[in-house]
């Protein structure tokens, strides 16, 4: 048995050898074990349609008997594209209430006024009604104001919320003397007591209010608000005016860079007048004729004062329709905007002098968040005052990327990160898988980028993605070129999957 093993042995190593024997020489050697490629996990997007998210929100509404506001749970489809606050503001309006509460207007349909009936800039949010808002009660406005509030400013950059109907602040009584002052979110009161508060007369005389102040952006590409407390001596209009005009003069508390205003009230020429015509009230305003000089000085367009002044007015002074303006001898009835993103060189007419918030929408703006290269090889994060309904879009604030650092950011003496040559209509598509957004680009960029150093891919990477990831609901980026993932732009980085953002590289 042992011999015969031995046997089997010796045959099997012959048969080793034989079979090995017949290998060629040129046979190349077994290929070294790699990483498999990266799983698809995403589509590259051809548009920019699909942005969309969901996410459980709250819409606070009347209980059954009005004396509080509660909160229900719902879901809401967001998109990144879009303000959040503007789709809660139409789910709250059109919500039917239910088994506990009642819808936020009562038995009177609220809807919104127009395509530009919600405006978000500063942590503020201004909602204008539409007129059927006018058949509901002081009261019930105040509900209405206050149910927005809690309910928009659950989203964490909003704190401030105004209400108006048709462009007008309705203010909180008949004779349209009381403001009703910017909302805040208050779910620890019930109405009743909140109401008490707010309606109820001043026995000083002096009383402190929320407001909205809008103050010039750089370079007169429009107007930026915020949102502050302010004490008013006196409950008359035009004495809150002119502490409004103090306020605009004072400066602005957050926001940064912005061209100083001249001493409004010392340019006042004769006291602020309250003109009242058929049941139309606006706000007169006479300057003295070295208004014209102290705003060159300032660096400030006639168009942008007459922008802040009337957006201030008329967000806080209950029943101003808006405002008339006179410089020494002239009456202002035009402006022509320049430096403007829209509207640049196009005459504004103001129909008899009057000054209309509608009159000045395209000069509302938000600062949106960019990042670029500073001179110590890191990124830099700056702040961008651009058109409000573009601080929200992945295209546009590519478009501000593209057009390099601005006199007018937060922050200055910093360099592009992306190829001059690169253009908007690069980006084929954009869209969101979850809490990803997807960027897909035309073959030009890695063309574009193909000289530059590993450095110079990185920051432009990460300044991408930590740009788009500041857009509501985005938490990472992938990037695309003609709907594929290469391996690599520019030979430094890996580029399948997704990228988190990268605050490590921000000085």
């Amino acid at each position: 048995m042992k011999n015969r093993r031995l046997v089997c042995l010796l045959c099997l190593m012959c048969l080793c050898v034989a079979i090995t024997g017949c290998v060629p020489n040129d046979v190349a050697p077994a290929a070294s074990i790699t990483l498999p490629p990266a799983a698809r996990i995403y589509e590259a997007p051809e548009n920019d349609s699909q942005q969309g998210y969901e996410q459980t929100v709250l819409l606070y509404l009347p209980s059954l008997d009005g004396t509080r506001l509660i909160a229900v749970p719902q879901t809401a489809s967001l998109s990144a594209a879009r303000p959040a606050a503007q789709t809660l503001c139409e789910m709250l309006l059109r919500f039917p209430g239910g088994e506990t509460t009642a819808p936020v207007g009562g038995e009177v349909a609220l809807t919104l006024s127009g395509t530009d009936a919600v405006e978000v800039s500063g942590q503020v949010v201004t909602v204008s009604l539409a007129a059927s808002a006018l058949r509901l009660s002081h009261e019930q406005l105040f509900t209405v104001g206050q149910a927005l509030a809690n309910t928009l400013c659950q989203m964490g950059d909003v704190q401030y919320v105004n209400v108006l109907i048709a462009g007008t602040q309705p203010g909180l009584n008949v004779a349209a003397t009381l403001p009703a002052g910017s909302f805040q979110p208050n779910t620890r009161e019930d109405l009743s007591a909140l109401w008490a508060r707010a309606s109820a007369p001043s026995a000083s005389g002096r009383r402190a209010f929320a407001a909205t102040l809008y103050y010039p952006a750089p370079s007169g590409k429009g107007v930026l608000c915020e949102g502050r407390t302010l004490s008013f001596s006196a409950q008359d209009l035009p004495a809150m005016a002119g502490t409004l005009l103090d306020a605009l003069s004072a400066g602005a508390e957050r926001l940064p860079n912005l061209p100083r205003c001249p001493d409004l009230r010392a340019m006042l020429q004769s006291e602020i007048v309250l003109a009242e015509n058929g049941g139309s009230r606006r706000l007169v305003l006479h300057f003295r004729e070295e208004m014209n000089a102290a705003l060159i000085q300032a660096g400030i367009t006639r168009s942008v004062m007459m922008a802040a002044l009337t957006d201030t007015m008329t967000t806080f002074l209950p029943g101003i329709e808006g405002i008339a303006v006179t410089i020494g001898d002239e009456k202002i009835t035009s402006v022509t905007p320049s430096g403007t993103y829209l509207g640049s060189g196009e005459t504004i007419t103001f129909t008899d002098g009057l000054m209309r918030r509608r009159d000045f929408v395209p000069f509302l703006l938000a600062e949106c968040t960019l990042f670029f290269a500073n001179q110590q090889g890191s990124l830099t994060e700056v702040s961008r005052p651009v058109p409000f309904y573009e601080a929200f879009s992945a295209r546009s604030l590519l478009q501000q990327m593209i057009l390099g650092p601005q006199p007018f950011d937060s922050q200055t003496g910093l360099t592009p990160v992306l190829p001059g040559e690169l253009r908007s209509a690069d980006l084929l598509g954009v869209g969101l898988a979850g809490n990803t957004l997807l960027l897909n680009f035309s073959a030009r960029l890695p063309d574009l980028c193909a000289d530059f150093s590993a450095g110079e891919e990185r920051l432009m990477v990460y300044a991408l993605v930590n740009t788009m990831c500041h857009l509501p609901g985005v938490k990472k980026a992938a990037l695309f070129i003609q709907g594929d993932q290469p391996d690599t732009l520019a030979g430094a980085l890996y580029l399948p999957g997704d990228f988190l953002p990268n605050y490590d590289l921000i000085q």
